[in-house]
């Protein structure tokens, strides 16, 4: 762990495990109580193959892309802080494309950092730190210790917080001037809407899931919270064209399929694929 990393650590509680535990009360969390709830449910599973599980929701060569794109923004020896970052699968390459770089994983499922253990090994506690924190009330306060991160990076989490607008602000608070941000947010599909109506299915755009979790697909809304509290153009998108875990089509998430890299390759910001794409992105820096 690299010295400026550690002093900006060093006012913060770190447990037993080596986690930082910076959650508040989780009774100010009312409003996710039942997603908690879900998450937590699923962190207690056992998994023997970690990416196998992940290429059931993401796909991995598409997101591994999305990476190498990411950390192109980001400057020598830069610190990105991953909010909602999970399993942390995202970073299990860092060290050999870009060693100098720091990554905080903030998750509010503290269970989640016991598969991140597993699928980032040595990384923990060297280049990677794992922090117990709401992305609503980042523990980060800026003086002479903290000038804020490099970069921000966050894959379908703000999707899942009832107070968008203040999960983007706590972003914004926490980058340095110039610094990256991007979101990653489930689409709202034609086609996927009209297979709902067919079959007599809710489709969600905005609102509870199944009573148990907020989802808010992307949309012009959400550019305008960004833009506005940015005070600055958006760029977006669009990826996982061919990957629909929703129509079970998982093979194109899977690490090593042919159809995930060109899937990854099809990513772009224009056309019909952002008709298709299951999944907008965000991006935008910090005037």
């Amino acid at each position: 762990m690299n010295e400026n990393l550690k002093k900006i650590l060093s006012p913060l509680k770190v447990g037993y495990d080596g986690v930082y535990e910076c959650m508040p009360d989780v009774l100010g969390l009312a409003d996710q109580k039942l997603e908690i709830e879900l998450r937590e449910s699923v962190a207690s599973k056992v998994y023997d193959d970690y990416i196998g599980a992940i290429s059931h929701s993401h796909s991995i060569p598409v997101m591994d892309k999305e990476v190498e794109i990411f950390l192109k923004r980001i400057p020598p020896n830069g610190l990105i802080l991953d909010i909602g970052g999970c399993w942390g699968w995202h970073w299990r390459l860092i060290a050999g494309c870009r060693p100098d770089v720091s990554i905080i994983i903030v998750d509010f499922i503290r269970s989640n950092f016991d598969h991140a253990k597993n699928v980032l090994k040595d990384l923990v506690g060297n280049q990677i730190v794992l922090m117990h924190a709401d992305a609503t009330d980042l523990p980060f306060k800026m003086d002479e210790n903290f000038l804020g991160v490099d970069g921000v990076w966050t894959v379908q989490t703000f999707q899942h917080i009832p107070d968008f607008s203040k999960a983007v602000s706590e972003a914004h608070r926490v980058l340095k001037a110039r610094g990256a941000f991007v979101n990653y947010s489930i689409s709202s599909q034609p086609h996927m809407r009209l297979i709902h109506k067919v079959v007599g299915r809710e489709y969600v755009s905005k609102g509870l899931v199944n009573k148990m979790y907020w989802l808010a697909r992307s949309s012009k809304e959400q550019e305008v919270v960004f833009e506005e509290i940015f005070g600055n153009t958006i760029t977006k998108r669009c990826s996982e064209i061919l990957f629909s875990p929703e129509l079970h089509f998982r093979v194109a998430g899977e690490k090593n399929s042919l159809l995930g890299k060109l899937d990854s390759m099809l990513s772009n910001n224009w056309g019909i694929f952002g008709w298709l794409a299951r999944q907008h992105s965000i991006h935008i820096d910090k005037m």
